[in-house]
């Protein structure tokens, strides 16, 4: 594994001597990945407070929200750090992340070790006061992503279906957070970023495909040397993707505002995720538009979901 050198800071006791360090410590985190976390973590807990709400106080609900968030924010910082703080040697093979803090030398492993602990113990702690439940799901997604697909990454190429396991939980983390942790449309929305999350992923590992091989990663677009693989795996859990998101509509779980949207965003994902299957021998634009459209797609689905249960 190469070796890093932290590069120097400001002198010490300078306002901006800590600037450089706050950076790579909030970059070690993947802000952007985090965000998506957080972001189906709060729709979870929205929809099950939904039923809820006229028995609570403003004070109390805002301060549950705050709980929620905070809670959701520091687990998935604490798991996406741990991630890193991991992969620290294959990252630094790979030209799209040999920029990340630790093979660059702006952070120690033990720096970033530490942060990711210490993310990870303050969200479980934080969400244990409003739920064990949503404390118990916040450390099962630390210990699956940090710590089982992580080196699961050069072992095997299902480690990719381990991984979204992880990622599905948080808005079952928010619905617990909220009081509510067998809601219904929480579970459903986990279930659907479940699936979605794989077509998702084979699109962009595909595009990266000759960095997962340099790192030594077995997998699926690494382990694909046509594509045809990879794309009928991505087009496949599309289809339960949109399975995913039909049957709470057909079981009366969901509203029209929720079905036409899953029947257009499902329909989209559909074509583009058939297009990456047909196009060869070159895939990469095909796998470029999958990547894009499953970057609207659940923005939209949650928001759909959102509007749904406010119309109801």
């Amino acid at each position: 594994m190469p070796q890093t050198t932290p590069l120097p800071l400001a002198a010490t006791g300078s306002s901006t001597s800590l600037a450089p360090l706050a950076s790579a410590l909030v970059a070690l985190t993947k802000p952007r990945l985090a965000s998506f976390s957080v972001l189906s973590g709060l729709v979870g807990y929205y929809v099950a407070a939904m039923p809820v709400r006229e028995n609570q106080t403003t004070g109390f609900a805002a301060a549950s929200l705050t709980v929620a968030l905070c809670g959701l924010s520091l687990s998935a910082g604490g798991a996406l750090s741990l991630n890193q703080w991991w992969e620290r040697g294959p990252d630094a093979q790979m030209l799209r992340t040999r920029g990340r803090p630790l093979p660059s030398g702006r952070l120690f492993p033990a720096e970033a070790l530490l942060w990711s602990v210490a993310l990870g113990t303050a969200g479980v702690a934080v969400l244990a006061i409003s739920s064990g439940w949503a404390a118990f799901w916040s450390l099962l997604t630390i210990v699956l992503y940090g710590l089982v697909y992580t080196p699961l990454k050069r072992c095997t190429r299902w480690a990719t279906e381990v991984g979204a396991l992880s990622g599905a939980l948080p808005p079952v983390i928010g619905a617990a957070a909220a009081g509510q942790p067998g809601a219904p449309a929480a579970w459903a929305l986990a279930a659907i970023v479940l699936f979605w999350q794989l077509p998702h992923f084979f699109a962009i590992g595909w595009k990266y495909r000759e960095d997962y091989r340099r790192a030594g990663f077995a997998l699926l677009p690494a382990v694909d040397p046509t594509g045809r693989r990879t794309a009928r795996a991505a087009w496949y859990y599309t289809w339960l993707m949109v399975a995913a998101s039909l049957v709470p509509c057909a079981t009366g779980l969901l509203g029209p505002v929720f079905s036409v949207a899953a029947v257009v965003g499902g329909g989209l994902m559909l074509t583009s995720s058939y297009a990456f299957i047909q196009a060869r021998p070159d895939r990469e634009r095909a796998a470029r538009r999958l990547f894009s459209h499953s970057l609207l797609y659940l923005p939209w689905i949650m928001a759909a979901l959102v509007a749904d249960g406010a119309w109801r």
